[in-house]
């Protein structure tokens, strides 16, 4: 990625974070009335945002891959890893003892309890997204190794191998009836699934940013997009109607994955077409780099807008837990040394 800031990645990690505060307002009203109106248009919203994971992980993977630092572990130990791990920990604590008060069960064994159980639960539940990523900075020492010295044709095998035993098996094993799922299903004790199904888009996320910029086909990724997200909506609609328990509104879905690289695309060749002004970029670089904040802010505000102030409007939740969410993280960016282990910005 070299030293030169690439705006587009800004405006994918903001797009992400917008992405993913909004799916986490739609909760409450995708899980009642289901059908009605309230949740039609939850289900719309949802398709069109359905992607934010799959962006936020193939921007993670464009990042640390092209860095030169990725194969460094000391600087893997001494700051990567603190940069991540520390705000992690830091809001897994404030929101814990927050959510533990909200349900009137506070006590200081009970929150050590829920800290000590990190390793194998999540702390609350929007921050699952951290694990397979605090897993992609372990290992991105030996991926960056990896893609250094392999061509792109090896790179691509490893993509394809990923798919097909990540993605496309586990979807069929879902959408044929119950008597065919077997022979697609896997033994769990030696499966191909490593790191979940994230594990494959750190390495497109690396292919789509050393790509060449094609931007005549811009349009070509925005319609792959919209189609990708109309069809997300339909089968989403029919899976709550017929029960067809197949897995779209997810990153590990074949069109979340597909709608993310289109997403990824356009957002690149866009930026490329249209840079913007200096005073525009820098100020997309701050919003970017609150976005860690967000997302470590946001689960707990919407718990306290849910919790304590009943409000039930979720594009109400999700404007007030956004400007909440950036203005707590805009003030502790303003204090040195402190935003660096509270936010992760240095």
């Amino acid at each position: 990625m070299g030293k030169k800031r690439l705006v587009y990645i800004d405006y994918l990690k903001i797009t992400a974070m917008l992405g993913v505060v909004m799916s986490h307002s739609l909760v409450e009203a995708l899980n009642k009335d289901k059908l009605s109106a309230t949740w039609q248009i939850s289900n719309v919203i949802l398709g069109f945002i359905s992607p934010a994971v799959g962006v936020f992980f193939l921007v993670s993977g464009a990042l640390l891959l092209s860095s030169p630092h990725t194969r460094d572990l000391k600087y893997l130990f001494k700051h990567r890893l603190v940069k991540v791990g520390v705000p992690f920990l830091f809001w897994s604590a404030i929101s814990i003892a927050v959510l533990m008060q909200i349900d009137h069960q506070f006590s200081w064994g009970g929150w050590a309890h829920r800290m000590l159980l990190m390793y194998h639960q999540f702390p609350i539940m929007p921050y699952w997204f951290l694990y397979p990523l605090i897993g992609f900075y372990l290992l991105s020492p030996m991926m960056k190794a990896f893609v250094d010295k392999a061509d792109n044709k090896t790179i691509d095998y490893i993509i394809v191998l990923w798919f097909v035993t990540n993605i496309l098996l586990p979807f069929i094993a879902k959408a044929v009836p119950n008597a065919y799922a077997d022979y697609f299903s896997y033994v769990p004790s030696s499966n191909l699934i490593l790191l979940g199904q994230s594990f494959g888009y750190f390495l497109i996320g690396y292919r789509l940013a050393n790509a060449e910029i094609k931007p005549k086909t811009l349009w070509v990724n925005v319609t792959s997009a919209i189609l990708l997200v109309l069809i997300t909506i339909v089968l989403n609609l029919e899976d709550a109607i017929f029960n067809m328990n197949i897995k779209v509104i997810s990153f590990d879905s074949i069109t979340g994955l597909l709608a993310a690289i289109e997403i990824f695309l356009a957002m690149k060749k866009w930026a490329h077409r249209h840079p913007g002004t200096r005073v525009w970029r820098r100020y997309m670089a701050t919003l970017s780099g609150l976005t860690y904040g967000v997302y470590l802010i946001h689960g707990m505000v919407i718990q306290i807008l849910l919790e304590i102030y009943k409000v039930n409007n979720f594009f109400i939740v999700f404007l007030v837990t956004t400007v909440v969410a950036l203005l707590v993280a805009f003030i502790i960016s303003l204090i040195p040394k402190v935003r660096y282990y509270v936010l992760g910005i240095q």
